[in-house]
């Protein structure tokens, strides 16, 4: 994934697009299993200590956890913190009716698959794939997988909706 993402900028100037900060933050809120910090400067194309700078800055701000193995410390996004960022995004971007409509939409899409696939998870959907054909098996294991990350969408909207009943006013949780 961030390779992807750090080979698209490659292609043009992002040393001089953005700051070294944010080169640094750019890489490593996009990997997608944990790096050390010699990795991410590379990425980034930044000095080691000033990738460790920003990315111990990352961590005291709940964007990244990091974990130390010996003499080795990796860094990754944090989950809890990504996902109270995402909650307050969508607080603070979106009516409790836009919210509300975008869980309707979702709940929707789940009894569909559901129903077409005469299941209730999305690991009974996979297990269903001893029976199904190639294209089929494909089908199936592309649902299950949005399934599953529609379930967890669905948590963090839910959640974003229950900030309305404790904040009805639109009152910022920080400034409660």
């Amino acid at each position: 994934m961030v390779e992807r993402a750090v080979s698209e900028e490659s292609d043009r100037d992002w040393a001089g697009e953005l700051s070294a900060a944010e080169r640094t933050e750019a890489v490593a809120l996009t990997v997608s299993e944990p790096r050390t910090a010699n990795w991410i400067a590379e990425k980034a194309e930044v000095a080691h200590g000033t990738a460790t700078k920003y990315l111990d800055r990352l961590v005291s701000d709940g964007k990244l956890s990091a974990e130390t193995h010996g003499q080795q410390t990796t860094y990754a996004p944090d989950p809890v913190g990504q996902y109270l960022i995402e909650m307050r995004e969508l607080y603070e971007d979106h009516s409790p009716d836009e919210l509300t409509a975008a869980l309707e939409e979702m709940n929707d899409q789940i009894r569909t698959w559901k129903a077409e696939y005469d299941v209730e998870t999305p690991n009974e959907l996979r297990a269903s794939l001893t029976t199904a054909d190639r294209d089929d098996e494909r089908t199936r294991r592309q649902a299950a997988r949005e399934w599953e990350q529609l379930r967890t969408r669905r948590r963090l909207v839910e959640d974003a909706l229950h900030l309305y009943d404790r904040f009805p006013d639109g009152q910022s949780p920080v400034s409660a």
